[in-house]
């Protein structure tokens, strides 16, 4: 599976984008490979920082797949001024 769009932050600045799988994914952020498990496994998270620029839409790419099992796919973030993990809203995430 892959889901391709553009997301936008609140606010500029640092935040971490977190994702839990349960198998393969594999994360583009403006264009630039920063997750890549792309391996068998049970629910697992990977973590990676990204700026973001107020007002602006960056790229985002998701792929996922699925082998046997439990499956998962979930993208969060952590966003500046926030103290944790929260699913990306809709409003947040473009086509």
């Amino acid at each position: 599976m892959q889901w391709t769009g553009t997301i936008e932050a609140p606010a500029s600045g640092s935040a971490v984008l977190q994702t839990i799988s349960d198998d393969g994914i594999r994360v583009w952020f403006d264009n630039r490979l920063l997750i890549n498990n792309w391996i068998l496994h049970g629910p697992t998270k990977n973590n990676v920082t990204v700026t973001f620029v107020a007002g602006r839409r960056h790229a985002i790419t998701i792929e996922y797949y699925e082998s046997g099992g439990g499956a998962v796919a979930k993208l969060n973030w952590q966003t500046p001024g926030s103290g944790s993990y929260v699913p990306v809203p809709a409003q947040r995430l473009y086509r």
